[in-house]
C-alpha cells in the first residue's frame, strides 16, 4: 500500500469531495435545475391553452344546448305548417299585400331528418317602420322562422320610401321523420 503524508492525504480527499459534488452536480442539479426552467416557461404557455379550451368547451355546450333546443322547437313546430302561407297571412296583418311584388319559396335539404324553407318576399313603397313591423312580428311569431337576408334600398319613384328584398328560413322536420308517423 502507497503512504501517503498528511498533506497528499487532504489533497486527495479534497479532490475526491470536489470530483464527487462536481459529479453530483452534472448528473442531478444541472438537470434538476434545468428541468424546472423548462417546466418554469412552459407551465404558463399550457395553463393558456387550457383556459382556451375550457372557454371552447362551454361554447360548445351551448351551442349544443341551442342545437337541441332548435330541434325541439322544430319538432314541436305543427306539421301542416307552411312558411309561405303564414308569411302571406303575416304581410296581410301588416297591411302589406299591396306592397308584395313577389312572393317565392324554395326548399333545401339541411340533414337527413330536416329541411329548410326559404321564401323570399320583394317589397315595394314601403316605410321602414312598416318593414321593422313585419320583422318583428315574423321573428317574434311562434313559428321556427328567421330573418337570414335582407337587403333594402331607396324606392327610384319616391325618395320617402324603400324597396326590399328579405329571406325567411324555416327549418322542418321530414315528414317521414315526424314522430308519431
Amino acid at each position: 500500500m502507497i503512504n501517503l503524508t498528511r498533506r497528499e492525504k487532504i489533497l486527495a480527499a479534497g479532490l475526491t469531495t470536489f470530483a464527487v459534488t462536481w459529479l453530483m452536480f452534472a448528473l442531478v442539479f444541472s438537470p434538476a435545475l434545468e428541468r424546472i426552467r423548462t417546466l418554469n416557461r412552459v407551465i404558463p404557455d399550457k395553463q393558456a391553452r387550457l383556459n382556451q379550451l375550457v372557454a371552447k368547451s362551454t361554447q360548445y355546450i351551448t351551442l349544443r344546448d341551442d342545437l337541441d333546443n332548435l330541434h325541439t322547437k322544430i319538432d314541436s313546430q305543427p306539421h301542416d305548417f307552411q312558411l309561405l302561407s303564414f308569411l302571406e297571412s303575416l304581410t296581410a296583418q301588416c297591411g302589406l299585400s299591396e306592397k308584395v311584388a313577389t312572393m317565392k319559396q324554395r326548399v333545401a335539404q339541411l340533414e337527413s331528418d330536416y329541411y329548410e324553407t326559404v321564401v323570399e318576399i320583394k317589397l315595394q313603397q314601403l316605410t321602414l317602420t312598416q318593414l321593422v313591423d313585419l320583422l318583428t312580428r315574423a321573428e317574434s311569431s311562434d313559428a321556427v322562422a328567421t330573418t337570414k337576408s335582407l337587403y333594402i334600398t331607396q324606392n327610384p319613384a319616391n325618395a320617402g320610401l324603400l324597396d326590399s328584398v328579405v329571406e325567411i328560413h324555416s327549418a322542418r322536420l321530414n315528414q317521414s321523420q315526424a314522430p308519431g308517423t
